[in-house]
């Protein structure tokens, strides 16, 4: 639909703007800056409602003015936008989300929809059938940022009666998600956004596609309608192609895996912790590596442990946890002494040292050790893999030479990428994904059958 031009009013403070909508570029129709001046001060609206061409309404999401302050000078009145709905109803809420994706296909294979009747004597498929709904859906229940949301992955299937078409129909993986009480239009984004981090996650990769999404309505008791089509600007997927060999399927998340994985990935960008760097933004991307990546992937794995375990050190050794308190003590002795607060700019000396012992805890290199030895068993099959390939020795240090390489990158001395080097890029995105998987509830021949595949 995004490279379709759509042409439409919308109305706003009474007023009714012509537009032509195209790329997600609104442009206002006008004649030499008739409106230009209706947008002098505000250069943000959480949606824009309209009526298109054809009678569809229309819902401009997340919308912000070209130029800003200086739109009311510019022979072009545009705004941009993040998303947008064709709907057939003007209501600005709905109760019922329905994503489709190949991402999604990828998870939950579409394959399980499928029953396939063989026949003894000729030894191959005789016929193709598809299974009952509820035999093949899954329903989990998550928390996210304190909300309830009822979730089900489910397939929608097509079938054509055209006699020149050489496929008979199609069956695609849906993941609906169902509230208690109706939800307003500008949670979209948000809801969308949790189903795309959690694909980008378990495919390790940037342009994942959502390729629909439906919303519907509450009509009576458990029964909804479908009243309208939403759709986000997103990277481009046209390389994209799903491999479940290569990523985390449905099967790997048994239990309350998958709602607490899921949660705790949709949970990030609320919590100011999401960080998609490390991750390849296509198959191209992925491909290879320089010395930016491995540093931000450094930071995103010092990150990832500090989030799982952030007083390390000061839990498990008690002569540091005695010396981190008993710094802390002089500093706020000394403080206390001065006869002013810790602001006054008399003790900035001791509140710049005070926050920097209270932030100390585990060293880089320690980091490092403690996911080697902790996940020994996770690991090993993939450091003999590494080894063998970069032809390293098994008994290096490479927590010692990621210590080295991290401290070097990060003050501006960037020696050149060795083997060793290699390696470690390879270990920090194994521990990073570890530490998610280990805190949403995953066993451990879990995580180690996903990293063998993934990395």
């Amino acid at each position: 639909m995004a490279n379709n031009i759509i042409y439409g009013k919308f109305q706003l403070d009474d007023k009714v703007y012509p537009f032509f909508f195209v790329d997600y570029i609104i442009t206002i129709t006008q004649t030499p800056y008739e409106f230009n001046s209706d947008f002098a001060d505000v250069y943000h609206f959480n949606y824009l409602k309209g009526v298109t061409h054809n009678n569809k309404y229309i819902f401009f999401l997340d919308c912000d003015i070209v130029g800003g302050s200086l739109a009311q000078i510019s022979s072009n009145l545009q705004l941009v936008c993040k998303g947008y709905i064709l709907s057939n109803s003007s209501a600005d809420c709905y109760d019922r989300i329905e994503f489709s994706s190949s991402a999604l296909n990828g998870f939950y294979s579409p394959r399980r929809a499928i029953g396939i009747d063989h026949d003894e004597v000729r030894f191959g498929a005789r016929g193709l059938t598809f299974k009952n709904y509820e035999d093949t859906s899954r329903n989990f229940s998550c928390i996210i940022n304190g909300e309830h949301i009822d979730c089900t992955l489910a397939f929608r299937s097509s079938v054509t009666l055209k006699p020149e078409d050489s496929s008979i129909g199609s069956v695609n993986t849906t993941l609906s998600m169902k509230f208690s009480e109706p939800k307003s239009i500008t949670k979209l984004a948000q809801y969308y956004l949790y189903v795309h981090d959690f694909l980008v996650f378990v495919n390790f990769r940037a342009d994942v596609p959502i390729d629909n999404v439906d919303l519907y309505g509450k009509v009576e008791n458990e029964k909804y309608a479908k009243f309208g089509t939403a759709q986000f600007c997103q990277h481009d997927c046209s390389q994209y192609s799903a491999d479940n060999r290569r990523s985390i399927s449905y099967n790997d998340l048994p239990g309350e895996c998958l709602p607490n994985v899921f949660s705790i990935i949709a949970e990030r960008r609320e919590q100011d912790c999401y960080n998609p760097f490390f991750i390849p933004l296509d198959g191209k991307d992925a491909r290879y590596f320089d010395s930016a990546k491995w540093l931000i992937t450094a930071i995103s794995f010092e990150g990832e442990f500090n989030r799982r375990y952030p007083d390390f050190k000061y839990e498990t050794d008690e002569k540091f946890k005695i010396t981190k308190d008993l710094l802390l003590k002089t500093i706020d002795d000394a403080i206390l002494a001065s006869g002013v607060s810790i602001n006054n700019k008399t003790n900035a000396a001791f509140k710049s040292f005070r926050s920097l012992v209270s932030h100390t805890d585990t060293t880089i290199r320690e980091k490092f050790q403690f996911c080697m030895n902790r996940y020994v068993n996770e690991i090993t099959p993939l450091i003999e893999k590494y080894v063998r390939i970069e032809g390293v020795d098994k008994d290096t240090d490479f927590a010692q030479a990621y210590a080295d390489y991290r401290n070097s990158t990060a003050h501006g001395s960037i020696p050149p990428i060795s083997k060793t080097e290699k390696i470690t890029f390879q270990l920090m995105k194994c521990f990073i994904y570890v530490l998610v998987l280990e805190y949403g509830g995953v066993p451990y021949e879990k995580i180690k059958e996903i990293l063998i595949r993934m990395f």
